[in-house]
């Protein structure tokens, strides 16, 4: 695959993405907030930590060393027998971390220092609050806060639809023209890897029925990148990511629904498991470890922001999530985030010197969630293209797909076949309008591979919200909906 023969424009998107790569060192790390207010997802037992990107911070024969510091007596006393901490353990699983010989390589190329994360188990009854404080007081903490537990999956209730007959292709409206409000996914797959071919998209979350008849590719051995070795579904549901991947992968076998870019090779991720706990942020290590330039990750995420904005955000907003997406994507890989149900502005000043935690743009794609075309089936009160009510946005929110009336596999409202054959018409929130967005995504990329070219994850991006159909109305930023035609047609013009 050779390199992409780029104008002026892209060799300084190119130079941006280098720039949006964090430097820790230069810009101060992330921004430590100025007190600990536990919120109802935050644990009280396990903290998650980070020391300094351009230091080297280990347990040694049960010291605390730092190559800058020396000895750090103040980390000691907590994890001592009599300390509040009672193990600690690297955040990111040995399999995902870089070699040490490639940690100094790492550093001088500012990508994060994977190897600084810790998590920290506290004894029973100790004070989550006073701990984090105290090592956020700690010079040789980059920032230190509670663990995630997880969130509900960010879509909202569906409402019960009609019973239909086994072949729901029209409905899928989100596949139709530009000019009936989709992203003309219909036209991209007439172009060659434009359904997808060559790319790999992954799925990053809870819940999936790989036994469902329309997922058939979701058995092919391989597909299920392991954390742990049991899937634990903290909500005990297997609708969430089935109706995810069907928008984007579901078989074209004329019955049900039709993927958006059915030609793509499909993986998912489990979020949580027994052996692990929760850990978004490995998990997408997982998946990066698994691909190369040009392939997809969207992670179906969402987390409580700080207060006062304390609706849901996307998942960068946790620092190690946000770490583990620099990684990836400084690699080539696409990464696409659900942007929260939390109706939440990323541009208020709860979030200090910008989302998340002053830090530079990841990278990565941000969707919020938009109205959907008018339905006879689902009526959508929200004008098509502009800001649904509960969608996060603000000017790093980059582009939108539909949250409502979105037709795929799962849940049963529209048909119910038995536990294999359940579909929905009105799959919703920024969960359906991701598969939306990451579909757009691997169809440009899959077109770029098919010629030859590799787009970087911030020329794609500028590509997509450059071409996309303009938002509609001034109720928060969420961008365009990707128009797939006018990409394309754009990539085309490229020398």
């Amino acid at each position: 695959m050779k390199s992409c023969r780029c104008t002026p424009l892209l060799v300084g998107l190119a130079l941006a993405l280098l720039d949006a790569a964090p430097a820790s060192a230069a810009e101060g790390g992330f921004d430590k907030p100025a007190m600990t207010v536990l919120g109802w997802n935050d644990s009280r037992t396990i903290i998650e930590v980070k020391f300094r990107n351009d230091d080297d911070t280990r347990l040694r024969d049960g010291r605390w060393v730092s190559r800058q510091r020396g000895a750090l007596a103040g980390l000691d006393a907590l994890t001592a027998t009599a300390g509040p901490v009672d193990r600690v353990e690297p955040l990111f699983s040995a399999d995902v971390l870089p070699a040490d010989a490639k940690v100094a390589a790492r550093a001088r190329a500012g990508l994060p220092a994977l190897h600084q994360w810790y998590r920290m188990h506290l004894r029973s009854g100790e004070d989550i609050v006073q701990v984090v404080e105290r090592l956020n007081a700690m010079d040789a903490v980059d920032i230190a806060y509670p663990a995630p537990l997880p969130s509900p999956p960010p879509s909202s209730s569906a409402l019960p639809g009609p019973a239909a007959s086994p072949l729901f292709v029209a409905r899928q409206g989100y596949a139709s023209a530009a000019a009936t409000n989709g992203i003309d996914a219909v036209y991209a797959r007439t172009v060659p890897g434009g359904d997808g071919t060559g790319i790999r998209v992954v799925d990053i979350e809870y819940s999936w029925n790989w036994q469902h008849e329309d997922l058939t590719k979701l058995r092919v051995p391989g597909t299920w990148i392991k954390q742990g070795g049991v899937i634990s579904d903290p909500f005990n549901d297997n609708a969430h990511g089935t109706a995810v991947l069907g928008e984007m992968v579901a078989d074209d076998n004329g019955h049900g629904v039709r993927g958006l870019v059915n030609g793509a090779t499909p993986h998912y991720v489990n979020v949580t498991s027994p052996q692990t706990g929760y850990n978004v942020g490995n998990a997408v290590l997982l998946a990066g470890a698994k691909l190369s330039a040009g392939d997809v990750i969207l992670i179906e995420q969402q987390f409580p922001g700080p207060s006062p904005c304390t609706g849901f955000v996307a998942p960068e907003w946790i620092p190690s999530i946000y770490d583990a997406v620099v990684s990836v994507v400084r690699r080539g890989i696409h990464v696409v985030e659900t942007a929260g149900n939390g109706n939440v502005n990323l541009d208020a000043p709860c979030f200090g010197r910008g989302f998340p935690y002053g830090r530079p743009d990841s990278g990565a794609i941000l969707a919020g969630a938009g109205g959907s075309s008018v339905q006879q089936w689902c009526r959508d009160r929200v004008p098509a293209r502009s800001r649904q009510g509960f969608s996060t946005y603000g000017r790093r929110v980059n582009l939108q797909g539909w949250g409502n009336c979105v037709a795929s596999t799962g849940y049963g409202q529209l048909y119910n076949g038995g536990r294999n054959a359940l579909y929905t018409q009105t799959f919703s929130g920024t969960s359906s309008a991701g598969p939306i967005v990451a579909s757009a995504v691997a169809a440009v990329s899959g077109v770029a591979k098919a010629r030859g070219l590799t787009l970087s994850p911030l020329q794609l991006r500028d590509l997509l919200t450059s071409t996309g159909t303009p938002q509609v109305g001034n109720n928060g930023h969420i961008g365009p909906l990707p128009n797939l035609r006018a990409a394309i047609a754009k990539l085309d013009a490229m020398p």
